[in-house]
């Protein structure tokens, strides 16, 4: 299949910019869109100021994010080609027969564009509203399994488990054309290559890797989707990707280098950090996005951690540079396998004076790509 380009985009009010942006997209060529599943953003209020970037001018809070589900709505009856995809939901938040019925109905609204992207979940959107963080995975592995019963029913289903018990439940609903919303499953651990293999239909990693990494873990999820009786090829292989575009390489630099995406680096596990001599400032078994959660912290340790900041923490982990050069840094992950790319566009956090060369070199680099 030939390559696939896709952008993530934040979906923040007023809902009629949002679906605007998305009907650009569409027009620009891009072939998805995957919006965001946060009750918080991942940058502390104290660090999210004027001073450190312009966008706080159009987005005053890091923490504004609307319900995905009714923005994949609103842009579903706008678009008409453009696939819309949830990155990611979790079923802490969203219990999974409550999961199974929102994305058939998303299916019905997108014309069948809807892709239900989940994860185990993160602490920042769990913890701090009341919700058991506890056991992510084994409760991701259970919901996923009873999606699939619920879909696959065909009269009363009724399921003991560990974390939601059905009893004599049914799910009528039917598919949009008879076809199913695809799950695409972000995983990165062993386990969760597994969960992806038996019964994911994409898979949707974020976290950073080499290309031969990326292509010995697309062999474990390819194993276990064929141990489990199903057909390996047919799992997509995607890749959430950071990219900072600028002109230059050293415009690329500062803005790799601006306040915001330091603290963006403080959501690294501390493995990445110390892949480059670094120590991570929150600890040597800090995990990352697991457990992260921003506004826990003082403004004055957030202060420091940001200041222990060096470029090479994000260097090699993060696509940047000229056109020429991100297409360059993503070919590698073509040839391990790699067949649908989501950009997560970092030149907004610099400021506001990086997004129209950014947006630019986006879309030159989705052309080129294909």
């Amino acid at each position: 299949m030939s390559l696939k380009v896709g952008m993530s985009a934040n979906p923040i009010p007023p809902l009629e910019l949002t679906v605007a942006q998305a009907m650009q997209a569409e027009s620009d060529g891009f072939d998805s869109i995957w919006y965001p599943d946060h009750l918080m953003g991942w940058f502390p209020k104290s660090l999210w100021t004027i001073e450190n970037s312009s966008i706080v001018s159009l987005l005053p809070s890091p923490h504004v994010f609307l319900d995905p589900t009714v923005v994949m709505t609103a842009v579903g009856a706008a678009t008409s080609k453009v696939i819309l995809a949830s990155g990611v939901t979790d079923p802490i938040r969203r219990p999974p027969a409550e999961l199974a019925r929102t994305f058939v109905s998303l299916s019905h609204a997108t014309q069948g564009r809807a892709i239900l992207g989940i994860g185990a979940g993160e602490l920042e959107n769990t913890k701090p509203y009341g919700l058991d963080y506890r056991f992510q995975v084994s409760r991701l592995e259970e919901a996923l399994h009873i999606i699939r019963l619920l879909w696959d029913s065909s009269g009363t289903v009724s399921f003991d488990g560990r974390f939601w018990k059905l009893d004599r439940a049914v799910f009528d609903t039917p598919a949009y054309q008879g076809e199913l919303p695809p799950i695409w499953i972000a995983a990165h651990g062993p386990r969760m290559l597994d969960l992806v293999g038996r019964y994911g239909d994409g898979w949707y990693p974020s976290y950073p890797m080499t290309p031969a990494e990326y292509g010995s873990k697309l062999g474990v999820i390819r194993k276990a989707a064929q141990d489990a009786g199903r057909d390996p090829e047919a799992i997509i292989a995607g890749y959430y990707m950071y990219v900072g575009l600028a002109s230059d390489h050293d415009t690329a630099h500062r803005l790799l280098s601006s306040p915001l995406a330091k603290a963006m680096a403080l959501v690294a596990p501390s493995e990445q950090w110390e892949a480059v001599g670094r120590k991570h400032p929150f600890g040597s078994d800090f995990q990352g996005l697991r457990d992260y959660v921003p506004e826990w912290y003082s403004s004055e340790v957030l202060q420091d951690a940001v200041d222990s900041f060096e470029l090479d923490v994000l260097h090699d982990t993060v696509l940047h540079g000229t056109v020429e050069e991100v297409v360059t840094q993503v070919e590698p992950f073509i040839e391990a396998g790699l067949q649908h790319v989501v950009f997560g566009n970092l030149a907004p956090l610099a400021g506001m004076e990086y997004i129209p060369d950014s947006q630019e070199g986006l879309r030159k680099v989705a052309a080129n790509l294909r």
